[in-house]
């Protein structure tokens, strides 16, 4: 058998009610809170599983949206400005000429290293005003995922933290027992010295 299969066998003997008389007090106090533990991680299950369906639905929406949007090529009108390193982007001026109708200008978010005169691709709505670029599917799948992921996370870091601040709780109480156990015991089988 291997030695992580024992330890795990240790660890259930350890928390199962079993009527024995050496488990203290703080050793039913613990296999409850685990318990408890357990049962908070499980029923975390069904908000994480709920949040992360309702991000999946708003992508989709997202998607749906998307015939509504085109694609059309601008030009960048104006230089950069100089920037503090590591900032990614800044508000540029871009022209585009609509299909039908006068050249527009916008503000969109750029790279700062891109020059004047440069041409990029920027999304349109139906009213012909700038938006955001679709959501992929990609996109959707992967926000559904992390949103669920963190409601778990977060479930598991409280009970983890609960878990962690009982125990030191309950072994500073089992090291007092344990001093005072040793404390009557050294006063029952001490024997006076015989002068």
């Amino acid at each position: 058998m291997s030695s992580f299969g024992y330890r795990i066998r240790c660890r259930l003997r350890l928390h199962r009610f079993d009527g024995n008389p050496l488990r203290r007090r703080s050793d039913r106090i613990e296999t409850v809170a685990l318990l408890v533990s357990l049962l908070l991680f499980v029923a975390g299950l069904w908000p994480a599983a709920g949040l992360g369906r309702q991000a999946y639905q708003d992508g989709l929406r997202a998607e749906l949206t998307a015939p509504y949007r085109r694609a059309v090529a601008a030009e960048v009108v104006d230089s950069a400005r100089p920037v503090e390193p590591g900032f990614g982007g800044q508000a540029r001026t871009v022209r585009w000429r609509p299909a039908n109708g006068p050249p527009r200008t916008g503000q969109v978010v750029l790279p700062a290293a891109l020059p004047a005169g440069s041409r990029i691709e920027i999304w349109l709505n139906a009213e012909g005003r700038l938006t955001d670029p679709p959501q992929s599917r990609v996109e959707t799948v992967t926000v559904a995922a992390l949103t669920a992921i963190a409601v778990m996370v977060g479930v598991s870091t409280v009970s983890l933290v609960f878990l962690t601040g009982l125990r030191v709780l309950l072994n500073r109480h089992r090291d007092a027992e344990w001093e005072r156990a040793w404390s009557l015991a050294d006063q029952r089988w001490h024997r006076p010295k015989q002068g």
